[in-house]
């Protein structure tokens, strides 16, 4: 009869410990998967910010386009109201230059009258007029006045005729800064057509970014939802691993009916940081100066093996029964698995500097917590009061 209660209490205590081990095991192929997600989470974040700089520099090149744009634009039209402006004086030019040619015709055609009316006197000529005075007084009147009209004839045809040409040079000169500016207006069109294209181009570049910034965004939505869900059946899984250590309720499960005694999780006793307020938030454990050591466990139980970028780096924590839990922070390397029974003293990883961490050494806390999604909620034990005397607390710990 003892012989087959003793069966039955074995194969019960195989049950448990499998069971224990199983969920787990199932708890930790999720945080697995929490981690790739998360790490999936963190490229796609890095991705987007990049996505979010390209944008970010094209939106600013594309401004830049944009007033370059403008900048050519009213230097199109400043050059447009200069050709209106140089084509208003050439019709001006051209006008005047017109009134003087007829001016010319008109003096050319009195001259061509006298010339005839001289020819029709014969033989007359201005010194006939001049030798045919009655005295001396109306020789000098006639001479005077033959020779002003002459003169002014002269001046006349000479005045008219260097008008005439300075207006023709105005004119050549005028068309010259047209021809000019229609180069330049033309360079211009030529430069804001270029810049448009480019506009353009830099345009679609913003909102082919712009898709490409609710893409990845949709990406790192789809991440979120698929981390609720894997961090709802972690915190399902860790309330039955718990229950599956606990059921048996300390009445002699191998390692789960935990005495309470801890040893030294390295051989190094040296501590370098205890409990205390520190670098603006609270230390919740001891920090020991293992450099790349062997780490033990510090009692019998469950093990859990985890990762934090940002702070533990990677950890592992075991779990000792009657709600005690102990962590084992900032490590090189694991050297167990998730779900495997340990017994104190055993080698369970190497220390490191991993995660957030100033140096090598091993971050140690005790906590006791009813659920793993609880223990971090919960506050943390000092260790010293749980591990055996004989350590030395280093010189600012």
């Amino acid at each position: 009869m003892k012989k087959k209660m003793l069966l039955t209490c074995i194969t019960v205590l195989s049950t448990l410990i499998l069971t224990a081990s199983m969920l787990l095991n199932s708890y930790a192929a999720t945080e697995n998967d929490k981690k790739e997600l998360q790490e999936k989470i963190n490229q796609a974040t890095d991705e987007l910010n990049q996505i979010s700089d390209n944008k970010d520099d094209a939106q600013s090149e594309l401004e830049s386009l944009t007033n370059q744009v403008t900048d050519v634009q009213n230097e199109i039209a400043s050059l447009e109201a200069q050709l209106s402006d140089l084509n208003s004086s050439i019709e001006v030019k051209e006008k005047e230059i017109k009134e003087q040619e007829a001016q010319i015709e008109e003096k050319d055609e009195l001259l061509r009258k006298r010339l005839v009316a001289l020819y029709k006197l014969g033989d007359t000529s201005y010194l006939d007029v001049l030798f045919n005075s009655e005295d001396l007084f109306d020789f000098l009147s006639r001479y005077t006045m033959i020779k002003k009209i002459a003169e002014a004839d002269t001046n006349l045809i000479s005045e008219l005729e260097q008008q005439k040409k300075e207006l023709e040079n105005d004119k050549i000169e005028l068309e010259n800064s047209k021809q000019k500016v229609e180069e330049l207006k033309a360079n211009q069109e030529i430069k804001r057509a270029q810049l448009q294209t480019l506009q353009e181009n830099k345009k679609a570049e913003v909102n082919k970014l712009s898709e490409e910034e609710k893409e990845k965004q949709a990406v790192i939505d789809a991440y979120n939802e698929a981390m609720v869900r894997v961090n709802q059946e972690l915190e399902e899984a860790a309330r039955k691993a718990q229950e599956a250590m606990q059921s048996n309720g300390g009445s002699g499960s191998a390692g789960l009916n935990f005495d309470g005694s801890f040893i030294w999780p390295c051989n190094n006793k040296i501590v370098t940081s205890r409990m205390k307020y520190r670098w603006g938030r609270w230390h919740k454990g001891i920090d020991i100066g293992a450099s790349y050591e062997n780490v033990y466990a510090a009692a019998s139980g469950y093990v859990y093996n985890a990762y934090d970028k940002n702070g533990y780096g990677t950890y592992l924590m075991i779990f000792h029964g009657d709600g005690y839990v102990t962590l084992y922070g900032h490590l090189s390397s694991s050297h167990v698995s998730d779900g495997q029974y340990v017994t104190q003293g055993q080698v369970i990883a190497t220390s490191g500097n991993s995660g957030s961490s100033t140096g090598p050494h091993l971050h140690f806390e005790i906590r006791k917590a009813t659920s793993i999604s609880s223990f971090f909620s919960n506050s943390a034990l000092d260790p010293l009061d749980y591990l055996p005397g004989g350590y030395t607390l280093a010189p600012g710990a």
